[in-house]
């Protein structure tokens, strides 16, 4: 059975367990709603279907051309994810310290795997550290390369101005938006993943317009919508200042760009999130070798995709009302 982390933490007893998938969720929107097969592996086969039988027509007391569809094999590989956190038992037994110091290092360090997550969902790149798992941003790379080129949109402006710079400006934009949001499977994308200049940008811009819509999130957060799909910060590294997309892309080839991805969700059928087994959190306890307490967070995870049409990028964009 599938499983997102927002449908699990509504039935986890382990108090531990579920204030550090809560503390996740919190911190990383999409792991609110991406669904987890829980392989039990390191790797697993996914299959996808490269072309569709050819049909055509026949003449009387003839037959039919015959025609096969053809399937392409791929492997998706598990990522090992996580973190032991480490308290000097010293520090821990203070009465002098304003909060339980285990507590602290908890939260701080749900902060990092969250925010890591979210990079890695974005800009993982098993080609230069083996370790990670392949982020959407090179899933649409290979996708393009593929020859879905439909998935893979120039906002081509050849003057590098700003979304905002005027209602032509504007309606430009929304143009190459309503591509994106078209060339995903359904017409009908979860997700719309931008850095924090661009979902400002973007709601100002939807808002002049009257499109923008909204919904809540699990913890009654207020969350942006068009045309269906979420709005999403993908937000910042775990160093707290650089973008995980970042406004210095010169894809489109101008400066100071941007790109929106797009993400549909759907485990078999489309992308979805990978597991060996569940988030695991538990206390280890006082270590043997030294007198600190352990909190060990374990979570072997990557992505798979089936579909060509479940992603998709739009690029070249610069979010502001530049000339």
């Amino acid at each position: 059975m599938a499983w997102t982390l927002a449908e699990l933490s509504k039935i986890e007893t382990d108090i531990l367990r579920k204030s550090i998938i809560d503390s996740l969720i919190m911190e990383a929107n999409v792991l609110e709603l991406i669904p987890w097969e829980t392989i039990g592996q390191l790797a697993t086969a996914v299959v996808k279907i490269k072309d569709l039988p050819s049909v055509g027509f026949r003449k009387i007391n003839e037959a039919y051309a015959e025609g096969i569809g053809h399937f392409e094999q791929k492997v998706e590989n598990i990522a090992l994810f996580g973190h032991d956190i480490d308290t000097d038992k010293a520090i821990a037994r203070a009465k002098n310290t304003i909060a339980d110091a285990r507590a602290i290092q908890q939260t701080l360090t749900l902060k990092s795997v969250a925010y890591s997550f979210n990079d890695k969902f974005i800009n993982g790149n098993p080609q230069t550290d083996p370790e990670e798992y392949k982020g959407i941003s090179k899933r649409v790379d290979d996708i393009n390369t593929d020859g879905f080129t439909s998935q893979y949109i120039d906002l081509a402006d050849t003057t590098n101005s700003g979304i905002l710079r005027d209602s032509a400006a504007r309606f430009a934009f929304l143009d190459k938006l309503n591509e994106l949001v078209y060339a995903i499977k359904g017409h009908n994308p979860d997700f719309l993943f931008m850095n924090k200049k661009m979902l400002l940008a973007l709601r100002s811009l939807l808002m002049r317009e009257k499109l923008l819509d909204s919904t809540k999130d699990m913890f009654e957060r207020r969350i942006d919508v068009y045309m269906g799909a979420r709005l999403i910060d993908i937000g910042v590294k775990a160093d707290q200042t650089t973008e995980i997309i970042t406004n210095s892309e010169t894809l489109g080839g101008g400066s100071y760009e941007t790109s929106i991805f797009a993400a549909k969700f759907g485990i078999g059928d489309m992308t979805w999130g990978l597991q060996q087994y569940p988030l695991e959190a538990y206390d280890i306890g006082e270590l043997e070798d030294k007198p600190v307490y352990r909190t060990r967070i374990d979570w072997n995870l990557g992505l798979a995709t089936v579909d060509p049409r479940s992603l998709g990028r739009l690029y070249g964009i610069r979010a502001d009302a530049t000339a």
